[in-house]
């Protein structure tokens, strides 16, 4: 049943603004009184509904949790929370006034104007505090799903990034590194990377169902190139050749010709 302690700086900020702006307004007659002493008075007096509105309204909610449904629970507790909390701000106010003012008339008629202004102000606080608790809620639940949207993808390219961890895996620590190239070597399989080549023992088909989501392409039956390994190009004849970042040449044949432009941007 205790507020949390953020969520009770934030109300008294909402009730410190809300004082400050009746004191700038000077309602109930309160014209001939300076600012300062109009605030004194308010901050009292708000902060004085806030320590009963605030239970009230979870004590009530606790209480009619069993009784009315989700949908309507809320705005029935905080009504009903509302007007008992104003009649008991309504028996109060007349002692902090008459601390203030002096009162000009007997107890009694002055809780029944206190009651009626009671539940106009307190009702206007806790209107801004549930306003100001939705939108809260709201921008908690944005940001939830926008941090499962991101560690869904994270989680997705980390799926795709696994075959291609567990091919550079088969390679002596020595050698793994920026993957460059492949080439198909009889029943090997020569892999070529930034810090050198080594030969497996693997079908070169195999090797590209494991690369299948890494960013590269064929470019020959016997040639695989990464996308980002390409420096150069140049032509030998009518046949396209790409120069790799290490120098290498890797051969492109005409049945690989189209989608290896495309995957380039080239024309």
């Amino acid at each position: 049943m205790i507020l949390p302690m953020r969520k009770i700086v934030s109300d008294c900020i909402v009730v410190f603004a809300f004082a400050s702006f009746l004191a700038f307004l000077k309602p109930f007659g309160m014209h001939n009184v300076g600012y300062f002493y109009a605030l004194s008075f308010w901050l009292v007096m708000c902060f004085s509904g806030y320590v009963l509105y605030a239970p009230a309204i979870r004590v009530g909610d606790k209480a009619l949790a069993s009784v009315i449904s989700e949908r309507w629970r809320k705005w029935i507790s905080v009504g009903v929370s509302t007007a008992v909390a104003s009649v008991l701000l309504g028996l109060i106010a007349p002692f902090i006034v008459d601390f203030f003012f002096s009162l000009q008339q007997s107890y009694w008629s002055s809780v029944a104007s206190s009651t009626v202004a009671s539940l106009f102000i307190g009702g206007f606080i806790t209107l801004i505090s549930i306003i100001k608790d939705y939108v809260k809620a709201q921008h908690q639940i944005i940001t939830e799903q926008q941090q499962k949207i991101i560690d869904g993808r994270s989680q997705a390219a980390s799926m795709q990034a696994r075959p291609a961890i567990e091919f550079m895996g088969k390679l002596p620590i020595d050698k793994r590194g920026k993957l460059l190239c492949l080439q198909m070597d009889d029943h090997y399989l020569r892999v070529i990377t930034d810090n050198g080549e080594h030969l497996l023992l693997m079908r070169f088909k195999d090797a590209l169902q494991l690369l299948d989501t890494f960013p590269g392409f064929q470019t020959h039956r016997s040639w695989w190139v990464a996308k980002d390994a390409v420096s150069a190009t140049k032509k030998t004849g009518r046949k396209l050749i790409l120069v790799l970042e290490n120098g290498d040449e890797v051969p492109v044949s005409q049945t690989y010709l189209t989608s290896t432009k495309h995957a380039l941007d080239l024309h």
